[in-house]
């Protein structure tokens, strides 16, 4: 009797069963009275925020995990994998578990009530949060808290302003006396060059801004972002969406081909949505984009650790537009530094960094008025809580990618400077350029 020859299902369908079962960090981490916490926290009436994180509580941890090792192993044991790319995805599969189990313990931190689970909690969440998004290095973080402090010191401040200053260098113990570290910046001509290759290849998705608007609300960058993703990317993103909804920012999303913005997102100048543009399209759709295009599927949502650097990639480029290099990531450094050296908590930081920011404004002998307080409060509650979202009393360490990450990859492009192929590779799917197993999986991919 003749048997049917059974297909194998491909690597590719299988592993995108994982999609429904990985880590939702963007929007299991937006509260659902956030709201009402910051305004509270901003009355003075609560210490800390509290949040109450309904996305996050209702997800089946124990589940996923085990979907997660189901279908993973069913992808590793596929006999169409090749043997090269195995790796990568055993790499990324082991992140999912990881990045699941950072969600759980983020839950458990939220909910217990058991001080002794509390603490082991907390450990095993530092130690994951470490792992996959790295730590604010205390040399790195002292120095550009040092130099914010030192200017501050230097300026001819009076009144109001001159007790502020004593008040924020008594909450940080300052010292004049230390020493400057000098840190990393790329030279004059690694500066130029980036600018060029920069406004060649982003020339055609620039086009698309209107020069003579000078605002732009949600609805324009969602227009400006869907005529750009069919007229420039064409047929390769045709099943792309951008979409307005609740969000922290604006974010790609490549698994699920979609951009969002987040609805309550302000005007931008246009200044800012060309900044938009180049770091959100042309460098995380962009990649997602080109890395689908080839038979290895993770080039596409990205390969494990991709987006320490991709972010510093997004910042590069923006700086690019401008030829003027910047170091990135500042603000969210030395937040997280606060809280992870200085083990400060949310309120503490608040009150330093709002001190910080309105005292680097302030010009010799100027008012500081109760105006400009209430908003460097407000502002700065935004930037607080983007580090200590997720459990509101430990630091979430994603956003150092800003800073390390623009750091590294300019570091990159100083080595490579002047080879536009090169740095056209980097933009070739989600990899971390830096990393021996991303760059040996990316030249050896082949192209539908």
């Amino acid at each position: 009797m003749e048997h049917e020859t059974v297909e194998s299902e491909s690597v590719e369908s299988q592993y995108s069963k994982l999609d429904n079962y990985g880590p939702k960090y963007i929007t299991d981490f937006v509260p659902s009275d956030a709201s009402e916490q910051r305004e509270a926290f901003l009355r003075g009436d609560i210490r800390n925020p509290s949040h109450n994180y309904e996305r996050l509580a209702q997800n089946d941890f124990e589940e996923s995990r085990g979907r997660i090792a189901e279908i993973g192993a069913q992808v590793l044991d596929n006999p169409n994998l090749n043997p090269k790319y195995r790796i990568a995805y055993e790499q990324s599969i082991d992140s999912m578990l990881k990045g699941t189990r950072f969600m759980e313990l983020a839950h458990v931190i939220n909910t217990t009530s058991d001080p002794d689970e509390l603490k082991a909690a907390e450990q095993e969440y530092m130690r994951l949060n470490i792992e996959m998004f790295g730590a604010p290095d205390e040399q790195v973080y002292r120095s550009l808290l040092q130099e914010k402090l030192s200017v501050i010191r230097a300026k001819g401040l009076t009144g109001r302003a001159e007790g502020l200053r004593d008040e924020l260098f008594s909450m940080v113990g300052y010292d004049p006396t230390v020493p400057k570290v000098e840190r990393f910046k790329p030279s004059d001509e690694t500066i130029e060059w980036v600018k060029t290759v920069v406004d060649t290849l982003y020339g055609g998705m620039l086009s698309h801004i209107p020069e003579d608007q000078k605002s732009f609300d949600i609805l324009d960058i969602q227009r400006v972002f869907q005529e750009i993703i069919t007229e420039e990317f064409g047929e390769a993103a045709e099943d792309w969406t951008v979409d307005i909804e609740p969000a922290k920012s604006i974010n790609v999303k490549a698994g699920q081909k979609r951009v969002v913005i987040p609805e309550d997102r302000g005007s931008v100048d246009l200044r800012t949505l060309r900044k938009l543009v180049v770091h959100e399209l042309g460098v995380h759709m962009l990649r997602g984009v080109m890395g689908s295009e080839t038979d290895m599927r993770l080039l596409g949502v990205g390969l494990t650790g991709y987006n320490r650097n991709e972010e510093g990639l997004g910042k590069i480029v923006e700086q690019g537009l401008e030829g003027k290099y910047i170091e990135a990531g500042i603000n969210p450094y030395i937040t997280a530094g606060l809280a992870y050296h200085d083990n400060k908590d949310f309120r503490d930081i608040f009150e330093i960094r709002w001190r910080l920011a309105v005292l680097s404004a302030a010009h010799d002998g100027g008012e500081i008025t109760d105006e400009v307080i209430e908003r460097a409060k407000e502002k700065t509650y935004i930037v607080v809580d983007r580090i200590m979202r997720g459990t509101d009393r430990l630091p979430w360490f994603k956003d150092l990618s800003y800073y390390n990450g623009t750091a590294q990859m300019w570091q990159h492009l100083e080595n490579i400077r002047g080879d536009d192929l090169k740095f056209t590779f980097v933009l070739l799917g989600k990899t971390d350029p830096l990393n021996s197993v991303h760059e040996r999986v990316a030249y050896e991919s082949a192209s539908f």
